[in-house]
């Protein structure tokens, strides 16, 4: 259950402390950035989401407030969401995001992390983790992808 993380230039170094602490934690991660210095043409930044996608369960998008308004950050959570992957998303500066984005569990502080970790556990303990396609698990999976991002947002909005 490999955890997509997602970032721009600016973002690197929020990126790269969450990719450490879910690699501390176990948690396997692939970490890509997309940005403008990157040079990739729109076909590649849509093949690489894509494969990245295919090849995670969960996706954490890091993002600032000017992050927030490029093109391929709406069409990973777009591809994310078609494909009922956790989506999560790491505000990287104190500036808020865009209202658009309050679907999905907000994480910004050190517990916010430690709550996403503990909600990526708890899906492979009680086996709501993602299976391979089969007949009939597409809504079966997108029941568990709405109920993990329900769960966390209401772990994150108490506290605990």
């Amino acid at each position: 259950m490999p955890v997509f993380i997602s970032y721009q230039h600016d973002q690197r170094l929020d990126a790269f402390i969450l990719n450490e602490r879910l690699l501390l934690e176990g948690i396997p991660t692939q970490l890509a950035r997309y940005d403008d210095a990157t040079c990739q043409t729109f076909d590649d930044i849509c093949v690489s989401l894509r494969q990245y996608l295919v090849d995670s369960t969960h996706l954490v998008c890091v993002l600032s407030q000017q992050a927030a308004d490029n093109w391929w950050v709406a069409w990973q959570l777009g591809a994310a969401a078609a494909s009922n992957r956790r989506i999560s998303l790491y505000r990287s500066g104190p500036a808020s995001l865009p209202g658009y984005l309050e679907r999905w569990p907000l994480l910004h502080e050190r517990e916010h992390i430690d709550l996403f970790v503990r909600a990526y556990h708890e899906e492979s303990t009680f086996d709501r983790a993602m299976a391979p396609a089969r007949e009939g698990r597409h809504a079966h999976d997108r029941d568990n992808a709405d109920f993990f991002h329900a769960d966390l947002k209401a772990k994150i909005r108490r506290g605990f």
